[in-house]
């Protein structure tokens, strides 16, 4: 469903951005973006290539960050460039998770691998990294950073879903406070992922295998809870990601509501109350994804072979969702399908009897 109107809200599919790409113009498991400055927006790949020259021999990590431009519509999205790439030197990342930006355009990326934050200039220059590791944490703690997220007064906000902890930073590194423990209960977690700040301080956090987000004050004190477990619409499975706009709406990415490659996006008003779901809406394949079919007679031929192309309209394990406020507009991390898929939020789309 292109469209979607609840409450009076409209959420508008407008068009995808990406294609699967180890290099250049395209994307590779992206799993979390941010907009900076010129709205460029930054993504944080996953990656999925072959590591075949360190010891664990991993596949599924990258550390490649693009720079992009969205467009207003399809066909205006731009490929500006990218930076960083795989390993443990600085400047690199081998598990990238999380990107957040400070008021002087420098980036923040988590790396769940390494368990550091490394940051970056605007232009994508190394700056310095620094542990996000608890001091003073138990011996035999085990770490795995996740998500990021800054507030106004740039402390930083990152979860570790191995330790089950929410982590409080300033934004140079220095470690200011922790909450979390192993658990089901009220300000309890069990591998935290996804994280973000609103408006008025709350801290969010996609509580990953309790199939909740948490609602906290910024020193960790239980506020609510967002979702039930469950498969249907307005329940959660896996929620990885949460952004919250400026009129409150909170936005919960479900890596898997139904199957291995299926997910949702779930959106609640301010005090909890489910509105509506996206599933999504890529009718259209992007401007770069064409540009690959054009380029290859045989693609097309397939393409035209197929019974239907409906289930690629859907995402697949979404990853990541953040708002652009500038713009008004929802932007979903597809990262199976490494692609973003995009929706215009407006209050005053022009069909009464949906306004109520």
């Amino acid at each position: 469903m292109l469209t979607e109107t609840v409450a009076g809200r409209t959420y508008d599919y407008s068009h995808s951005v990406g294609r699967g790409a180890q290099t250049g113009m395209g994307f590779s498991n992206p799993v979390a973006a941010v907009l900076g400055e010129d709205g460029i927006l930054y993504v944080v790949n996953r990656g999925s290539e072959s590591i075949s020259n360190v010891p664990w021999n991993r596949t599924g990590v990258g550390g490649r960050i693009c720079k992009v431009t969205l467009g207003s519509q399809a066909g205006e999205e731009e490929f500006i460039g990218e930076f960083s790439k795989y390993g443990d030197a600085d400047g690199q990342l081998i598990w990238g998770v999380g990107i957040v930006a400070d008021k002087q355009g420098n980036l923040y990326v988590t790396d769940g691998w390494l368990n550091r934050v490394t940051v970056f200039d605007k232009d994508g220059d190394y700056l310095r990294h620094w542990s996000a590791i608890e001091e003073g944490s138990p011996e035999g703690e085990v770490n795995g950073i996740a998500g990021i997220a800054i507030d106004a007064d740039e402390n930083m906000y990152i979860t570790d879903g191995r330790s089950h902890k929410v982590r409080k930073f300033t934004k140079d590194g220095k470690f200011l406070s922790s909450w979390g423990s192993l658990g089901g209960g009220p300000d309890q977690l069990d591998s935290p992922w996804g994280i973000t700040v609103d408006g008025e301080g709350f801290v969010y956090v996609a509580d990953f295998k309790n199939h909740r987000v948490q609602k906290f004050t910024s020193d960790g004190k239980f506020v609510a809870q967002f979702g039930s477990p469950g498969k249907h619409r307005g329940q959660l499975n896996y929620p990885t990601g949460v952004a919250v706009d400026p009129d409150g709406d909170v936005y919960i990415c479900d890596w898997s509501e139904n199957d291995w490659e299926q997910g949702r996006v779930h959106i609640f008003d301010k005090d909890g109350k489910f509105l509506t779901s996206l599933s999504g809406d890529a009718q259209q394949l992007s401007k770069w994804a064409q540009m690959t079919v054009d380029a290859n007679a045989d693609y097309m031929k397939r393409r035209r072979e197929v019974k239907t192309t409906e289930p690629e309209w859907n995402f697949a394990q979404p990853a990541g969702v953040s708002f652009d406020t500038a713009n008004n507009r929802l932007v979903v991390m597809d990262t199976q399908r490494s692609r973003l898929q995009i929706y215009n939020k407006s209050g005053g789309y022009l069909v009464p009897q949906l306004n109520l």
